[in-house]
């Protein structure tokens, strides 16, 4: 399980790089990343085919979800790309060698969404660890030391990778280890329950994608909403 999860929270970490430090090529969006991290689970777990399908499917259910979140000025959203890894891994761990459950991917969808808001905050801890590398820059900038510079820059990224590593990592061993003992305390009418809010996730994303669609004109959430209805009949 260790490994497990250390391979994930070190994906995570790589591919988060591009929401703001490498490309910016929207490869941390949900849709994307858990695309990747499942299909290396499924390989992990010696079935790429069933780990890029759990991925697919909560990329989809959490980009829609994450739609209209945005950074503004000093404001920070939640974490969208670390709630799609850890609630991917966490699915595909608790299906690994069994039928996946309705109810599992309820369960790691709300974990997952709790876990974008942890990464939210912890964000906004980085930020003010690259203010102070800034703040050490600038005599550097002032001489115009280079050197110096691209080493404070490289200091930030490995900063940012060592945090967001060891965050995905304990927030996946939490679920791991959380989420089957609390089903197991639940009752049959309470994992039912469970089973028919997937629908009613599905009706929240699909109102929020319909409301940034409304409000932004936008084509790209045009398809989307289409995209939703059309995985209605694969879920």
């Amino acid at each position: 399980m260790l490994l497990y999860a250390l391979i994930v929270s070190i994906c995570y970490s790589l591919i988060n790089l591009d929401a703001t430090a490498i490309a910016q090529t929207m490869v941390s969006r949900p849709i994307v990343i858990s695309l990747l991290i499942g299909s290396v689970l499924g390989l992990l777990n010696g079935d790429a085919a069933s780990g890029a399908g759990i991925g697919i499917t909560i990329g989809v259910f959490l980009e829609f979800f994450w739609i209209n979140i945005s950074s503004l000025g000093s404001s920070v959203p939640a974490n969208a790309s670390i709630s799609s890894a850890v609630a991917t891994a966490v699915i595909c761990y608790l299906s690994k060698g069994a039928q996946i459950e309705p109810y599992w991917i309820t369960s790691g969808l709300v974990y997952g969404v709790c876990c974008g808001y942890a990464g939210g905050r912890t964000d906004t801890l980085l930020r003010a660890l690259n203010a102070r590398l800034v703040n050490r820059a600038t005599p550097f900038v002032e001489k115009g030391e280079l050197n110096a510079i691209n080493r404070l820059n490289l200091q930030a990224i490995g900063v940012s990778l060592a945090i967001n590593t060891l965050l995905c990592f304990v927030l996946i061993i939490v679920g791991i280890s959380l989420l089957p003992v609390l089903l197991k305390c639940f009752p049959q009418e309470v994992l039912a329950a469970l089973k028919n809010s997937l629908w009613l996730f599905l009706l929240v994303c699909m109102g929020i994608a319909l409301e940034a669609f409304m409000t932004k004109k936008s084509v790209f959430y045009f398809g989307a909403v289409w995209v939703i209805i059309s995985l209605i009949g694969l879920i």
